[in-house]
């Protein structure tokens, strides 16, 4: 029951969504997602100093290595530097693409991390760094972009408090503290669960901690039990599910995540939602923000109602794989557009969705 009937205007108005509860389970995106862009131009009296004698070529190669506090420095320095940054492309694709990143990076005491031209080039990327799918999101510690999916079952993506990292991983306050952090924003969030935090905390990733124990420890296997420098105490011994961390991937998978086995019982990340945000992709003017398909969403609910023959479902889940998991997980992929509209001419419920025009029903 795919689509190959329906206009591309069919398509996108009746098979696409992008469900409120996936993106609300993120940081929250303010109002204002685009920051004035001024027409002031660069005026004699308007003096950077020495740097008026460098190129504009030259001073845009300087500004691409700032991150955003300094850059909103220089503009703040003179009508000239306000001139130059605003010419910055990285900087203009960033404000008219997703001018929020600036106050989500300011509230999560990143904005002095990321430099103008690695947000662009997460902008200008449309793939999740993790398993090669549309990501929708940012990975904000280190500026990536990651996919629902992976979020959900990658522990490398996963946030941990300091403490934990140091009892996970058998590290010492000294020997953390390097690690990349974040100051997570309070809020309601949702990644495979619903969390509710009144109040900020430091966090940093699965994967940087994990790679640093390595190289303190000197191994995986050293690392999983070797002894900290500080004694354990009955508080702070190895925390459950420790297994899952010590064993967090620190390379891409090479398959679709969804087809990994034993996903399903991974654990839920404590802090899933609160270090990442929606983040659109951009190719050349064209910005997207990637599309959910209400027919993926359809063929779960017909799955789980025992409503499609097996035979069908043999075709529809790849071998080896858990068909409840699979289904289930698929209905939460966002795609770009091309790659949606591909999908949706193998969409196993694209008509019945599209010719009932199933909106809001999901």
């Amino acid at each position: 029951m795919a689509s190959n009937n329906f206009s591309k205007e069919n398509l996108i108005s009746h098979l696409s969504h992008r469900p409120r509860y996936i993106l609300r389970g993120h940081i929250s995106i303010g109002d204002d997602v685009k920051l004035p862009i001024s027409k002031v131009q660069r005026e004699p009296q308007s003096s950077l100093g020495l740097l008026d004698d460098l190129s504009l070529e030259l001073l845009h190669a300087i500004l691409n290595y700032l991150d955003l506090q300094s850059l909103s420095r220089v503009v703040r320095v003179s009508l000239g530097g306000k001139a130059i940054v605003e010419s910055l492309p990285a900087y203009r694709d960033i404000a008219c693409a997703a001018g929020y990143i600036f106050q989500t990076l300011s509230d999560t005491r990143l904005i002095s991390v990321h430099s103008a031209a690695t947000l662009q080039a997460a902008l200008h990327s449309d793939r999740c760094i993790s398993c090669g799918q549309y990501g929708a999101f940012l990975f904000l510690l280190s500026a990536e972009r990651c996919c629902f999916a992976c979020f959900s079952y990658n522990p490398s993506l996963w946030l941990i408090s300091l403490a934990f990292a140091r009892n996970c991983f058998n590290l010492t306050r000294q020997q953390i503290k390097d690690l990349p952090t974040l100051r997570s924003i309070p809020g309601k969030y949702y990644v495979r669960r619903n969390i509710s935090r009144l109040r900020p905390i430091k966090l940093t990733s699965v994967k940087a901690t994990k790679e640093l124990a390595i190289k303190v420890h000197g191994g995986v296997d050293v690392m999983s039990i070797s002894q900290a420098t500080e004694s354990l105490t009955a508080t702070n011994r190895r925390p459950p599910n420790a297994i899952w961390y010590h064993n967090a991937p620190l390379k891409p998978y090479s398959q679709d995540i969804l087809t990994v086995k034993g996903i399903g019982d991974a654990p839920t990340d404590e802090f899933g939602g609160m270090g990442s945000i929606a983040f659109p992709s951009m190719s050349g003017s064209v910005i997207e923000n990637g599309l959910w398909c209400r027919g993926c969403e359809r063929t779960f609910e017909l799955f789980r109602g025992q409503q499609i023959d097996r035979d069908v479902v043999s075709r529809l889940v790849p071998p080896g794989c858990d068909a409840f998991q699979f289904l289930n997980s698929l209905q939460y992929r966002a795609r770009s557009e091309a790659d949606f509209l591909e999908h949706a001419q193998h969409c196993y419920s694209a008509s019945e969705v599209i010719t009932k025009q199933w909106v809001g029903l999901f």
